[in-house]
């Protein structure tokens, strides 16, 4: 019975696809253009330069397969993003495996 059905479906897949209409027949138009949209995923920004835009992004926590979700202003997140920086490399300049002569 299931090699009916797969077999069924192997003959439609390979059919033939449907005649186009000729290239005379064009589609009526009511005179009404139509332009095309991008969609880019983006929202429009609406930043007014001063940081205090409101940015929403997912972070991964250690020892979760859930994200957070963290929100904050613009300012905040460069603020936090220098923090880091600066702590990591105090943390690489302290590790006590590195060679003090070298």
């Amino acid at each position: 019975m299931i090699v009916a059905v797969f077999a069924a479906a192997a003959f439609l897949y390979q059919a033939a696809p449907a005649a186009a209409p000729p290239a005379s027949a064009a589609p009526a138009t009511s005179g009404k253009d139509v332009t095309s949209v991008v969609v880019t995923g983006k929202r429009p920004s609406t930043d007014i330069g001063d940081g205090k835009e409101v940015i929403c992004h997912n972070e991964t926590v250690l020892g979760t397969l859930f994200p957070k979700r963290i929100c904050a202003r613009r300012e905040e997140i460069l603020d936090r993003k220098r923090a880091d920086q600066a702590e990591l490399r105090r943390d690489q300049a302290l590790r006590p495996w590195k060679d003090p002569g070298g």
